[in-house]
């Protein structure tokens, strides 16, 4: 396809009559689902789901140990990235903006 072609299809080209601003179905349908991989994918990670959060901060913390001492540094603190409290609270923004995804395809939809 041509470029024009593209832009056509997504609904940004010149074929769209004037005065017409309805989104794509695609774009809706790709907004939507992306808002329900992040709603499930954060809440299980903020509600550490099958211990995630934990393991991903030791993970991080196992690297950040790992880079200190390459450096020659070993009493290198942990960051605050290796703590499982923030994993959580980082599935949690996760979660609430996959809801927002999902709230904001679905107003789409119906003004659409």
């Amino acid at each position: 396809m041509k470029l024009e072609t593209l832009a056509d299809h997504a609904g940004f080209g010149p074929a769209r009559a004037a005065g017409t601003h309805a989104p794509s179905p695609v774009f809706i349908a790709v907004m939507v689902l992306g808002g329900l991989i992040a709603v499930w994918c954060g809440a299980s990670w903020a509600f550490n789901v099958r211990g995630i959060a934990t393991r991903r901060a030791e993970n991080i913390r196992q690297r950040y140990q790992l880079g200190g001492a390459q450096l020659g540094q070993l009493d290198r603190s942990p960051s605050m990235w290796a703590q499982p409290w923030y994993q959580r609270l980082m599935g949690a923004f996760m979660a609430f903006a996959g809801l927002v995804m999902v709230l904001a395809g679905a107003a789409l939809w119906h003004l659409g």
